[in-house]
């Protein structure tokens, strides 16, 4: 867990926001920025590196930072940002939502959208995440910027607790493979406080998630089975059918694929079938050749050495 250390009083005082926002900017997201007071500026940051993603630490008087269109173009950035506001305050815009921080808040916010952001105070933690690592399992992540997560809902709390930690760099999280479990795990928090801030909408996809499983088990015979007329059966869209799957770690796809593979597996252990292409055109698979490959990598066994057993 390497870190590195700046501070604005290596520099002489008509140079310390020059210094501040040149560091800032190579360390986080390019954007412009200017102080909020009239007093001489002295900010301290901190870098350290924890598993797959970055922790930026600074205590700084109250500044403030755009990122517009020229910026997008001129430095694109797709990471996803963490923010904690442990003894800060500010001021967060983006995507038409305003958030108001104060000591403890927590928000997320997105470098590859423009955003007006104003904080000042100390222990600030900034949590760069590279987008993949959330964007798969919160498809629509970018709706969930500038909103201060609230802790009445499950995984705020504790996620809130273990960003404290890593901010503090005990000495256990310097091996690697511990560094690398802890960063998951925080992750894990984060979707699930994500998650739930909406419980209304939380609890409707769980629902079409369990009503999707069935259908899709219900007509694995067919060959047509696609994400999209399972959208138009449920009347939503493919976005929301995606998103569903998301929560659990899943695609439609890789769910029908499992679903079709582990069905033919029981209907010949269970004698229902008397040959190959009987259990395959029965599962939807059209392509013998492919079902047969398909299956022995599933399950280390081909179809026909299975089918003579029973």
């Amino acid at each position: 867990m390497s870190s590195t250390q700046y501070s604005t009083s290596v520099v002489t005082a008509p140079r310390r926001f020059e210094y501040w926002k040149e560091v800032v900017c190579r360390h986080c997201i390019p954007a412009s920025s200017k102080p909020l007071v009239k007093s001489d500026f002295e900010g301290q940051l901190a870098v350290r590196g924890l598993g797959s993603l970055d922790i930026c630490t600074l205590s700084a008087p109250l500044h403030y930072w755009e990122r517009t269109p020229r910026h997008l173009r001129s430095g694109p950035d797709e990471d996803l940002w963490l923010g904690f506001t442990r003894h800060g305050y500010g001021e967060l815009e983006q995507g038409g939502r305003r958030a108001k921080l104060s000591a403890g808040s927590l928000m997320l916010y997105d470098a590859s959208q423009t955003f007006r952001f104003s904080l000042g105070g100390s222990d600030i933690h900034l949590v760069r995440i590279p987008r993949h690592l959330l964007s798969f399992r919160l498809p629509g992540v970018e709706k969930l910027t500038a909103q201060v997560l609230d802790d009445r809902r499950p995984g705020v709390v504790p996620l809130r607790e273990m960003l404290l930690q890593a901010a503090a760099t005990p000495p256990g999280l310097q091996d690697a493979e511990i560094s690398k479990r802890f960063s998951q795990t925080m992750l894990d928090l984060l979707v699930l406080s994500l998650e739930l801030q909406d419980l209304k909408k939380t609890n409707a996809e769980l629902d079409l998630y369990a009503r999707v499983m069935n259908y899709i088990r219900l007509h694995l015979s067919d060959p047509n089975l696609t994400i999209e007329r399972i959208a138009q059966a449920h009347h939503v869209s493919t976005r929301t059918i995606t998103r569903a799957f998301a929560r659990h770690q899943k695609t439609p796809v890789s769910v029908i694929w499992q679903e079709r593979l582990q069905a033919s597996r029981e209907a010949i252990e269970n004698g229902h079938v008397r040959s190959v292409s009987q259990v395959a055109l029965d599962h939807g698979f059209s392509d013998f050749s492919h079902f047969s490959h398909a299956f022995r990598k599933a399950f280390g066994v081909a179809p026909q050495t299975l089918l003579r057993k029973h």
